[in-house]
C-alpha cells in the first residue's frame, strides 16, 4: 500500500499526458483521412505521417512508463492490470475518479484511432494500386495481358506499347 501512495500521483499525471497524446493522434488521423479522401496535397499527407510517427514514439514512452508503474504493484499493462491498480489505489484511500476517467477516455480514443488508422491504411493501399496501374499503362504494360514465364515470373504481352518513355 505504501508504494501505490507514491506512484499514484505520477500515474494520474501520466494518464493525463496519455489522454492528450491520444487526442493529438486522433486529430492527426482525422486530418489524414480528410486529405486522403480529397486525393490531393501529398505534401501534407507526408507531414501528417511524420507527426504520427512523433506522437507514436511518445505513446510508446507513455506505455513504458505505465508498465514500470504497474510493475511496482506486480501488475501488467493490460485491462486487468489497470483495473487491479485502481482497486489498490481505492483501498489506499486515494482519489481515483479523475485517473479512472482518463484511462477510460484513453481506451475509447485508442479504439477510434485504430479504426481510423486502418481506414487510412486501406485508402493509401488503394491509391498505391491506382498509381501502379497508371505507371503500367504509361510503360505499356497492360495488366490484363500479363503472362507467366516457365520460371513463374510475370511478363507483359508483346503487343503493349508505351505511352511515354521514362
Amino acid at each position: 500500500m505504501i508504494m501505490i501512495k507514491k506512484t499514484y500521483p505520477i500515474t494520474e499525471n501520466l494518464l493525463m499526458q496519455g489522454y492528450k497524446l491520444n487526442q493529438e493522434l486522433l486529430t492527426i488521423l482525422e486530418r489524414e483521412a480528410e486529405k486522403l479522401n480529397s486525393r490531393q496535397d501529398a505534401a501534407t499527407i507526408a507531414q501528417l505521417a511524420e507527426q504520427k510517427k512523433r506522437v507514436s514514439q511518445q505513446l510508446e514512452q507513455f506505455s513504458l512508463q505505465l508498465t514500470q508503474i504497474l510493475a511496482t504493484e506486480s501488475l501488467e499493462l493490460n485491462a486487468s492490470g489497470i483495473q487491479h491498480y485502481f482497486i489498490k489505489a481505492k483501498l489506499a484511500n486515494l482519489p481515483i475518479k479523475e485517473g479512472l476517467e482518463n484511462w477510460q477516455k484513453i481506451t475509447q480514443l485508442i479504439k477510434r484511432c485504430q479504426q481510423l488508422n486502418e481506414q487510412n491504411g486501406a485508402s493509401i493501399a488503394l491509391l498505391m494500386r491506382h498509381n501502379q496501374r497508371i505507371q503500367q499503362i504509361f510503360r505499356g504494360k497492360n495488366q490484363f495481358a500479363t503472362t507467366y514465364t516457365a520460371k513463374g515470373s510475370t511478363t507483359a504481352a508483346h503487343f503493349s506499347r508505351a505511352i511515354a518513355s521514362a
